[in-house]
């Protein structure tokens, strides 16, 4: 038990983020995932900083409900072409979603499918935010200090750890620790390897792998 919630910890689905834009922006092979070597995390044994270990997983419905709470996107009038994309991916990752609650059922398809569920979400809950002018910034619900009209070279790690905080405070109920926020911060550097640093939808981009990363972590996935 406690050597699989070592293998889950926050390491592996922020690099799992950063897979499932390489499959969905460049058409990569995504059918199988391995996770790091050694698999452990500064979250102590258990995955979690407080030691506690999970019960179960929450179920496929509770996952999509608990990932469209965390980020303020339910549908609350006529269905929009985000809300579509996010009930047609969870329709054909539904079979590789938790059809039990045991901890065994966190196999790598079902990462996967989490995680592609989640990026289907937070595409939706990081256009919301960039809808609002910077003028307005600070009313977006958790990217404030990213100006997405600008590329990666404008934006602070800063303000990636801060929007990061508010994404894990509304998901995983807590806040994140300093561990935590490096790991973010080393994803956002080593995300701009190689990119187009004046692209603004590089900044898009890195917001959808961040808040995917956040709604796929373990704790975000269990109770």
């Amino acid at each position: 038990m406690k050597k699989l919630l070592r293998k889950m910890g926050l390491f592996q689905f922020t690099y799992l983020s950063l897979l499932l834009v390489s499959c969905v922006v460049l058409g990569f092979n995504c059918s199988g995932f391995a996770p790091l070597d050694g698999g452990a995390n500064s979250n102590g044994s258990s995955g979690r900083p407080d030691g506690s270990i999970p019960i179960a997983l929450l179920s496929s419905e509770q996952i999509l409900k608990t990932m469209l709470s965390a980020t303020g996107t339910e549908n609350a009038g006529s269905p929009t072409p985000a809300d579509d994309l996010i009930l047609k991916t969870y329709a054909e990752r539904s079979g590789s979603l938790p059809s039990e609650q045991g901890i065994s059922q966190a196999t790598g398809p079902m990462l996967i499918s989490v995680a592609n569920l989640a990026s289907a979400v937070c595409a939706k809950a990081v256009a919301n935010d960039k809808a609002i002018s910077e003028a307005n910034a600070d009313t977006r619900l958790f990217f404030r200090e990213v100006d997405f009209s600008k590329g990666l070279s404008a934006q602070s790690s800063s303000s990636v750890v801060v929007a990061f905080d508010r994404l894990a405070r509304n998901s995983w109920r807590r806040d994140t620790t300093p561990d935590e926020q490096s790991v973010i911060a080393t994803m956002a550097s080593e995300f701009s390897t190689g990119a187009d640093m004046t692209a603004p939808e590089q900044t898009t981009l890195l917001a959808v792998s961040v808040c995917t990363a956040v709604l796929s972590s373990i704790d975000a996935l269990t109770y």
